[in-house]
Order: C-alpha cells, then structure tokens, then sequence
C-alpha cells in the first residue's frame, strides 16, 4: 500500500473531478445536439452554457493536475466511470422532446460535480493547498450559478411542454419561483435541523 502524501491526496482529487466533468460532459454535448432539432431555447441556452462552463473547468483542472505533477490523461478510476456512466445513462435514456427531463438530469449530474468541488475545496484547504482550493471554489460557484439557472428556467420549459401536449395550463412561473427562494433559506433550513 503506497504512503498518501497531501501532493498524491490533490492530484487524485483533481483527477478524479476532470474525468467526472469529462463523462458527465459527453452526455450533455449530446443532449445539445438532440435540443438543436426541438423547440425549447430556454433549454438550449442552458444547457450551452453548462457545456461553456464545463470546458472552462476542463481546462483548469487539467492544468491543476499538471501543477500538481499529475495527469489527467491516465485511465479512469472504475468507481468515477461508474457513477458517471450511470449518469449518462440517465440523460441518454431520455427521448429528446422530454427537455424538461434532460434538464432535470443535468440537475442531479451538476449537483454531484457541486459537492466533489465542495470536497475537493475542503481538502485543499485542510492541507494547506491555496491553489487548488481557489480552482474548487470559482468550480463550486460555477456550478452552484448553473443549478440555480435551472431553478429559474425549469418551470417555464415544464410548462411550454405541457402546453404542447395539449394542455391548457396557468403560468404558475412566479409561484415555483417563490417555492425555491423560501425553500433555500439557509438561516431558517438550519433553525429547522434536528440533526
């Protein structure tokens, strides 16, 4: 068994981030090409923005790796390719019309990269990393910006979508709104924690 060392401890963090990114990537450039053929800009212009931002933090990564005397060109770790394939899966399995359902994957998909930069951040932190923690925390801004732009997008394409169906629907955008700014209050989420 090899002795962890807090350099070997980053790079592995680091690595495994980019082949997260890189697999979760794949689906989403995926998923543009199948809303290129819908009706659905919102959804379209989110998920152009994910792929933007996801090659940004490709490229920082990538480059923290090779400071870090890493590489992120070595094969995937079994569990990353994993849960990421299970992931993909997910986004995959979707038919292109469902964008609202292709959305709500990228939710979950950015949610996982959000909590790896999350730890990634404490990590670098705890061992005394200023470099990397700076990288995981323009990363977890990043994403967090990308999820809340799903918070705000998502009820329209979920009613554009009802309405193509045929269904007459109120547009209820406001109220969902309201649903997620109440529902992410942080100093009333902790007051109610029992944990």
């Amino acid at each position: 068994m090899a002795i962890e060392t807090p350099n070997s401890t980053l790079t592995t963090y680091v690595t495994d981030m980019h082949a997260l990114i890189t697999h979760g990537l794949g689906a989403i450039d995926r998923q543009a090409e199948n809303l290129k053929k819908e009706q659905h800009p919102d959804a379209l212009a989110a998920v152009n923005e994910f792929q933007r931002t996801l090659r940004t933090h490709l490229s920082m990564l990538d480059a923290r790796a090779k400071g870090l005397g890493g590489s992120t060109s070595k094969p995937v770790k079994d569990a990353v390719s994993a849960v990421t394939g299970f992931a993909a899966g997910l986004m995959n399995a979707v038919r292109p019309e469902e964008a609202a359902k292709s959305i709500r994957d990228d939710y979950t998909f950015l949610s996982h990269v959000t909590i790896g930069y999350y730890m990634l951040h404490t990590t670098a932190c705890g061992l005394g990393d200023r470099e990397t923690a700076a990288l995981a925390e323009t990363g977890y801004r990043d994403t967090a910006r990308l999820i809340m732009h799903i918070d705000r997008v998502m009820p329209a394409i979920v009613l554009q979508e009802l309405r193509q169906d045929g269904l007459t629907v109120t547009d209820t955008t406001s109220e969902c709104h309201a649903l997620v700014k109440n529902a992410w209050n942080r100093e009333a989420a902790a007051a109610g924690f029992k944990g």
